[in-house]
């Protein structure tokens, strides 16, 4: 089927997608296709795949299957990889949202090195859509929905009369030994209480009770208990109601227990790490490459003797097929002059295996995380 059309398979169309991308990439490093025409081309696959994406992990969240074939897909993630491995093997069993100065939810890993490591919501969104993560609700949060931002929203109350925000608001309190009603400000001197009719000092909360709210307009003179609300966006200069609103939910983001097992059967990048490091390689995890135009991410990136060298795992229960490979292949690209291997557990299928020749793609394969460990080293002993 072309990948013009659609598919009711939206996984089988991300890998056609993928392909189709890889293919245009390779011809245009060939010369065969001018950059005037491989750049709009390149842009349109690239949309086309963040969108069925999308599709796939909406579908991932009523569907087992697609949350499991993705499930496979994620442990080769290295962001993925380090959030199981934060939550599986830390102190910290959960991740919940921090707020910065732009009122934004943000997650954060603390490594062991003392260094922290931002987490991007989409990343743990889709940890959630396979199940690898549990979703708790943490708080609902209203943006603006011009800029789609809830940094400078805030809650106006108005009046009811005119819609001025230019309003008092008093708390109605009764007495309970008197019966007395009155405003709030009428019951306090200074920091204490005292009841302005029967004039007995008030010392405990169960002594009263709020009954309301009495509020005034000042630019208007009217009088209301219940104050209007909207929002309003300093950013945009608008108001805005909260049927028009967006309303986005926060959450906090935990391991699910019924993946677990299965989570920790795919989790090699440390133990490869503790080899690769006990063979005298520097270690990193995740790798980072400076790329064009934006740095790249690996599962690993080997130093020795002034050589680098990046790996991506890719774990299977039967064999690799040529998803991963073909990322692979997208990153080598972006970031120029860097060789990579891909580490398959436990093996390689015969359509990657020759396909992967054709992308100038070196590959390790193994039953173990020990023996795809030795082949990285040879390889990387004989650059």
């Amino acid at each position: 089927m072309s990948t013009s059309e659609s598919s009711s398979d939206p996984i089988a169309e991300l890998d056609a997608l993928t392909s189709e991308l890889a293919n245009v990439q390779r011809q245009f490093q060939a010369g065969k296709i001018k950059k005037e025409a491989f750049e709009p081309e390149s842009k349109n696959l690239l949309e086309r795949i963040s969108k069925v994406e999308a599709t796939a992990f909406a579908v991932a969240r009523k569907n087992e299957s697609n949350a499991r074939q993705l499930r496979m897909r994620s442990y080769n993630d290295p962001t993925v990889q380090l959030v199981l491995s934060h939550l599986v093997g830390g102190s910290i069993q959960k991740l919940d949202p921090e707020f910065g100065v732009d009122r934004l939810p943000l997650y954060t890993l603390k490594l062991e090195n003392g260094e922290t490591r931002p987490v991007d919501r989409e990343v743990l969104k889709r940890m959630a859509d396979v199940r690898l993560l549990t979703e708790t609700l943490f708080e609902k949060m209203v943006f603006c929905p011009n800029c789609n931002s809830p940094s400078n929203v805030y809650a106006r109350f108005t009046c009811t009369n005119c819609g001025s925000i230019d309003i008092s608001m008093s708390r109605m309190i009764e007495h309970l030994n008197c019966g007395t009603i009155h405003q709030e400000e009428a019951f306090r001197l200074g920091k204490n209480m005292a009841c302005p009719s029967c004039k007995k000092p008030i010392q405990r909360t169960e002594e009263y009770r709020l009954i309301g709210l009495v509020c005034s307009c000042k630019a208007c003179g009217a009088h209301f208990e219940d104050p209007a609300y909207r929002y309003y966006c300093r950013n945009c200069k608008r108001d805005f109601t909260l049927p028009k609103a967006v309303v986005v939910d926060v959450f906090t983001y935990a391991l699910n227990k019924d993946t677990l097992v299965e989570a920790r059967e795919h989790m090699g990048v440390d133990a490869l790490m503790n080899l690769l490091a006990k063979a005298g390689f520097e270690v990193k995890s995740p790798g980072i490459v400076e790329g064009t135009p934006k740095e790249v991410e690996f599962s690993l990136v080997l130093t020795k003797d002034s050589k680098t060298l990046a790996v991506d795992i890719s774990q299977s229960e039967k064999e690799v097929d040529v998803q991963p490979l073909l990322q692979l292949y997208l990153k080598t690209l972006e970031a120029k002059g860097t060789k990579a291997i891909l580490a398959a557990v436990p093996r390689l299928s015969d359509r990657a295996r020759d396909l992967a020749p054709h992308h100038n793609i070196t590959v390790a394969e193994g039953a173990s995380i020990p023996e795809v460990a030795q082949k990285i080293i040879a390889i990387a002993n004989s650059m």
